[in-house]
């Protein structure tokens, strides 16, 4: 049987193959277009279409979906119901995660996941789940909400269980928590058939900053697609664990980056943009003007993000 890992190193390479196939036709193309006696012929204007085909970012329907070939489906710990449905809860890599499947329908599912912000309110309160469930049932998704390992603050360390604003925080710099959020998503891949290439991320604050600091620079290759940080953002602390210069392994990934205008976490947020630019990630920016941290309606923008990253 074919491992998942084995699946999207065939996805890598035909994509990888692909780029080395379009490479050859913008030669072909700009060499014809030197012998030409003028720079606006038809033949430049191709070379250049095919050069921004190469650095724009793909769209997550432009191959093939690959499905990670799971079976089984996840045993609950507990269930509940929210928004008329059956929400399973669970647990994976020291992590609990609350999910609510899609009607059914054929084919590789997507994979909508948040990741809370401190105090983890939005998910204790399903409040996220209900707001992604309408978009993720329209287009075939799992969605998933997870809590961090120490229950409150998915960048600090699993073992600093006070994440109260007199608490001293520490960061988890080396991506402990990543571990546990790759851990339950493997579980997907391994339980259900999930699409490897169609990952929908929705960050709020501490979310967002454990998405850009830690799991990006540790999983971003295994797990591209739409991320939609909201309200924060940061560097990461330590090198990427994977060549995030090859393009074939960003594959599909964009960056949304939403944020107030007087948020605290702005001078954050600024930094993180150009580095992950500098990587090599597309960049989307949207500044809410006389907004303060989280001030604006951000389960509405992961939906928004998410519509305008696969366009409906």
């Amino acid at each position: 049987m074919v491992s998942v890992g084995e699946r999207y190193k065939a996805v890598v390479a035909r994509r990888t193959l692909n780029m080395h196939r379009t490479l050859l036709f913008v030669g072909v193309v700009a060499l014809n277009a030197a012998c030409s006696s003028s720079p606006n012929t038809p033949a430049a204007d191709a070379a250049s279409d095919a050069l921004l085909a190469i650095d724009a970012p793909r769209t997550p329907d432009a191959a093939p979906v690959v499905g990670s070939g799971g079976t089984g489906g996840i045993t609950c710990t507990s269930t509940a119901t929210v928004a008329g449905r059956r929400l399973c809860v669970a647990s994976a890599g020291g992590a609990e995660f609350r999910f609510i499947e899609p009607p059914a329908a054929s084919g590789p599912l997507r994979l909508v996941v948040y990741t809370h912000g401190d105090g983890a309110r939005a998910y204790a309160s399903d409040s996220a789940i209900k707001a992604l469930l309408p978009w993720a049932d329209a287009h075939h998704a799992l969605t998933v909400a997870v809590l961090a390992p120490n229950k409150c603050a998915w960048w600090q360390v699993p073992s600093q269980t006070d994440c109260s604003p007199t608490a001293t925080p520490v960061s988890d710099d080396a991506g402990v928590n990543a571990d546990a959020l790759k851990a339950v998503l493997d579980l997907f891949r391994a339980k259900y058939n999930v699409a490897l290439t169609q990952n929908y991320f929705y960050g709020a604050s501490g979310g967002s900053i454990f998405l850009t600091k830690s799991f990006l620079r540790k999983f971003g290759d295994v797990y591209p697609g739409a991320y939609a940080l909201n309200c924060g953002g940061e560097t990461p602390a330590l090198a990427f664990a994977w060549n995030n210069a090859d393009a074939a392994l960003r594959s599909v990934t964009k960056l949304y980056f939403t944020y107030g205008d007087m948020d605290f976490l702005k001078p954050d947020i600024e930094l993180a943009i150009p580095f992950f630019m500098n990587a090599g990630f597309p960049i989307d920016q949207k500044v809410i003007v006389n907004a303060e941290h989280c001030g604006f309606d951000a389960h509405g923008r992961a939906v928004e993000v998410f519509a305008t990253y696969t366009g409906n």
